[in-house]
């Protein structure tokens, strides 16, 4: 009897030193590289905002014409649409983004800001759905 408590015990420190070394190996080993932000309107690129090493947080602002406009707010490997002059605001209470799994989109203005890691091609899902 004795000896099957070991064996248990043994089993379980195992498997949970197992676990928390997988954890800081997936923690210290991801490299996340340079991000990249890219600002479409209507499939054409207006603007690429490296969001590394950013010590000041910047607004810049993108108009169109009509009066339409969005203002962008850049920090240290994140973004976000600070405002614009859509009427819903959607885009503005999406809040920051800081990696490519899910883009800001403005429909009424037309604009995408989209994260890219290391001159990735496209976005990689990693087991997380939206």
């Amino acid at each position: 009897m004795k000896k099957r408590v070991i064996t248990v015990v043994v089993v379980i420190v195992l498997l949970v030193g197992a676990s928390v070394a997988s954890i800081i190996y997936m923690k210290l080993g991801k490299n996340d590289g340079s991000k990249t932000a890219y600002i479409y309107r209507d499939n054409e690129l207006l603007r690429t905002v490296s969001l590394d090493d950013v010590k000041n947080p910047y607004t810049f602002r993108i108009e169109y014409g009509d009066g339409e406009y969005n203002d962008i707010l850049v920090e240290n490997g994140k973004i976000r649409i600070a405002d614009a002059s859509c009427p819903d605001k959607l885009c503005v209470n999406m809040g920051y983004i800081s990696e490519p799994l899910m883009p800001i989109t403005c429909l009424p203005n037309h604009l995408v800001i989209r994260i890219v890691n290391d001159g990735e091609e496209s976005p990689s899902l990693d087991g997380v759905v939206y």
